[in-house]
């Protein structure tokens, strides 16, 4: 029995066992199965989105328009995420990353300044695509603006004769308005007061500097507003003002004054004779390719605007992008009109432009009083040269052509050489002429006799210059020494400084044989008389425009000088008006409509029939150069052009057919080999 019992009714009884136990597991199984599926239901109905990380802060203080961050963490995809402040339209907040997963960050601006200061209540919200909202998000914040500053004096650019009026006024939101108004110079504490400023300080310390102000203004909340700019101080007993302006100084005639206020980033016509004032409808946020000069009725030229952008009062501090979008216009009867142009040259009445883009292009001569236009040509060089009188010398496949009294004629005549970079004065020429086989360069003299070759001339445009047959030029000698060079109607040469100096330039010449130049920080004049020529006198900061209109003037800031003592009768001067406007500060802006190349363009094709216009084509502009800003001097300013320049093409903001090398249209990879190479020759000795 025992050996039944082990070997078949033990068995068979383990065997029921174990299948009950398998029945009961499965059913178990079954059960909890069941329950996961009656239970995913309703864990999808409870997960709502959840707000976390925003900013600012919970009772921060935040000004008219600010910032608003927050990170949204949902399982379900969110559909949209707002921002509301009591009766304002609730703004969308932009998703910031499209492949974000759970957790995404977003943000937006928000508008509150028709709030009133204070505090109020930020309402945030997140709804998923199955319409489900999270839960009820309140912020509570203060609106409070930084305080005011309104500078009647000093304004940028202004200038310390050596004392300086400073009147200030702080303005604030807040009802307890402002705490402290402080104003120092290079770091030295000079005048201070709690919502105003008004006297007169000693600026002494830096005389004949340029130097730095910093205004700061505090609210009673702890707010701060910080503004820095650029004076100058000058004394000299050689200037005698003739205006002392509300802005920056760029153009003048016997009756007005064109000025940039830096601050309040306006262009304005001042009528001296009436005091009057015109406005242009223009935020200009920097000088950077400020190019406007005064015309009979009005104004006309190109610079930044930001006014789609808007633009607080206060001095922009200059970054690496230039801010806003580039215009040329003309002002006239007060209305501004736009132009399709680029590198507008205005002298006197008269103004030449050519049609934007790159290679060959039509240039155009336009009477400003009468506002009758003319075509000139067609140029593939943007360094044409234009007189008081409506004389236009430009370039075309390398060959000069002179337009005067609605005809063109060609000045050149040899297709050895290409010509560039004319510069003139009545039957004086001065022009680049380039070997095209051996591609080296040599500034020429051309004058009813013939040309005149200046030995060791360099051909960098500012370089040279001419009035009343004298011509003032630049040697670079064997050794490498910078020598500046005058020369006589009657063709006799005279060295103008004592002692080589990379830092010196020229500025400007005479009728009479005078010319300007800088030397060691400061312009000095060197003059002829019956005696000959007088030790150069030091006039003025490097920092100033000087020039030549019946007398020597200067521009330094905000004032306008006469060199004491140089002033002639009109009548029996020699008529000469050079543009003054051109680049108030010539260390940090180069004229932006002064960008030759005189290098070689080879196949330029014939000049066009002028009555045809014919499609100018792409004809690549005339030699290249690592010259980007067109500055003649080729350094890591012209680096930092061609890097803001990279990656653009044609018709978009920053490309520069100076950095497009190819001429495809397109600044790229290949363009960047080639501005390599350039910058690398320039370094060569």
């Amino acid at each position: 029995m025992d050996i039944f019992d082990k070997w078949f009714i033990r068995p068979q009884l383990n065997r029921h066992v174990r299948r009950q136990a398998c029945l009961l597991a499965a059913l178990l199984l079954f059960l909890l199965g069941l329950t996961f599926l009656q239970a995913s239901p309703a864990a999808a109905a409870v997960s709502v989105p959840k707000l976390a990380g925003v900013a600012p802060a919970a009772n921060a203080l935040v000004p008219d328009s600010f910032l608003v961050t927050l990170t949204v963490n949902s399982s379900v995809p969110v559909k949209e995420v707002t921002a509301s402040v009591g009766g304002l339209a609730a703004v969308s907040l932009t998703k910031q990353t499209a492949a974000c997963g759970s957790s995404c960050e977003y943000r937006g601006m928000l508008d509150i300044s028709s709030l009133p200061w204070g505090a109020f209540s930020l309402q945030l919200s997140a709804v998923d695509v199955d319409g489900t909202a999270s839960a009820p998000f309140s912020l509570a914040l203060k609106h409070n603006n930084p305080p005011k500053l309104q500078p009647a004096s000093p304004l940028p650019f202004d200038v310390a004769d050596p004392n300086l009026a400073v009147s200030l006024l702080c303005s604030d939101d807040d009802p307890d308005g402002c705490s402290a108004v402080k104003m120092s110079i290079n770091g030295t504490l000079l005048a201070q007061g709690t919502a105003s400023i008004d006297q007169t300080i000693a600026a002494d310390k830096w005389l004949g500097q340029q130097a730095t102000v910093q205004l700061n203004a505090t609210d009673a909340s702890g707010l701060t507003l910080n503004q820095s700019f650029p004076i100058y101080v000058e004394a000299s007993d050689k200037l005698t003002v003739v205006a002392h302006e509300q802005g920056l100084v760029l153009d003048s005639d016997a009756n007005r004054t064109l000025i940039w206020n830096a601050y309040d980033h306006r262009l304005r016509i001042h009528h001296r004779d009436t005091d009057a004032w015109e406005t242009l409808p223009l935020l200009v946020p920097e000088k950077t390719d400020l190019n406007v000069h005064l015309t009979p009725d009005g104004a006309m030229g190109g610079a930044l605007d930001a006014s789609s952008q808007g633009l607080p009062d206060g001095y922009y501090q200059r970054g690496l992008d230039p801010y806003g979008t580039y215009v040329n216009f003309e002002w006239q009867n007060g209305a501004l009109e736009p132009l399709d142009a680029a590198d507008i040259r205005v002298n006197g009445r008269y103004a030449v432009y050519r049609a934007p883009g790159s290679g060959l292009r039509e240039l155009f001569i336009t009477d400003t009083l009468t506002g009758s236009e003319q075509f000139v040509g067609f140029t593939d060089s943007y360094d044409y040269a234009l007189d008081e009188d409506g004389t236009v010398v430009y370039a075309n496949g390398g060959q000069l052509f002179r337009y005067a009294n609605g005809a063109a004629e060609q000045v050149t005549q040899d297709g050895s050489y290409a010509y560039s970079a004319p510069v003139m004065d009545g039957d004086t020429l001065l022009y680049a002429r380039t070997n095209r086989s051996t591609n080296a360069s040599e500034l020429v003299l051309r004058r009813t006799g013939g040309e005149t070759v200046l030995p060791g001339a360099t051909v960098v445009p500012g370089d040279y210059m001419t009035a009343g047959g004298w011509t003032a030029y630049t040697v670079m000698t064997a050794e490498g020494q910078k020598q500046l060079w005058l020369r006589s109607p009657e063709g006799e040469d005279e060295r103008l400084t004592p002692t080589s100096t990379s830092g010196s330039r020229l500025i400007a010449v005479s009728p009479a044989g005078d010319a300007a130049f800088t030397f060691d920080g400061s312009i000095y004049l060197s003059r002829s008389d019956a005696a000959g020529r007088q030790p150069a006198e030091q006039i003025v900061s490097d920092k100033a425009t000087m020039f030549w209109r019946d007398g020597w003037q200067a521009y330094l800031g905000t004032v306008w000088y006469e060199v004491t003592g140089t002033a002639v009768d009109p009548g029996t001067g020699s008529g000469e008006d050079p543009d003054p406007g051109q680049n108030p500060d010539p260390g940090d802006n180069p004229d932006p409509g002064q960008n030759p190349d005189p290098e070689d363009n080879p196949d330029p094709g014939q000049n066009p029939d002028p009555g045809e216009h014919p499609d100018p084509g792409g004809n690549p502009d005339p030699g290249p150069s690592a010259d980007i800003d067109g500055n003649g001097v080729i350094n890591m300013k012209d680096a930092i052009a061609f890097l803001r320049a990279f990656g653009t093409k044609q018709g978009e903001l920053h490309y520069d057919p100076k950095a497009d090398y190819d001429g495809d249209g397109a600044i790229d990879i290949q363009d960047a080999f080639g501005f390599a190479k350039l910058f690398m020759i320039s370094l060569k000795p």
